[in-house]
């Protein structure tokens, strides 16, 4: 079995294909201070961002030119985020069809966070 195992994941880090990693709120904030040039990333609008963010999120809203809008961003871990999830996801996915290999998405966005009791920054960018 152990074989069996070993092949497949051989097989999987063959494709070069990146994979969905959703991560409740706790294990993504654990997972980005642990990861070594993480950038937060938060897809939500700049009124969104006014009621709050996670503390140095960069900010690239998603919409129909996201994609386009990528191109200053660096190739390096990525803790994609928005309000519910929803977004993010998209967002993400785009991030991975561009060939960024480290994605991460928060299950349940910004709302599952807070719901989490997880620190808010209010402060104005």
């Amino acid at each position: 079995m152990k074989k069996y195992f070993f092949a497949i994941c051989i097989l999987w880090a063959c494709t070069g294909e990146a994979q969905k990693v959703v991560l409740m709120p706790t294990e993504f904030q654990k997972k980005a201070k642990e990861t070594p040039d993480a950038i937060l990333l938060d897809v939500r609008t700049p009124e969104e961002i006014d009621a709050g963010r996670i503390e140095n999120s960069q900010s690239i809203v998603f919409d129909d030119s996201f994609d386009k809008k990528l191109e200053r961003l660096q190739h390096k871990p990525l803790f994609v985020y928005c309000a519910s999830g929803k977004r993010s996801a998209k967002a993400a996915k785009i991030l991975r069809d561009k060939g960024y290999k480290n994605v991460f998405e928060l299950e349940g966005g910004i709302n599952a966070w807070r719901e989490t009791g997880l620190p808010i920054d209010h402060s104005k960018r």
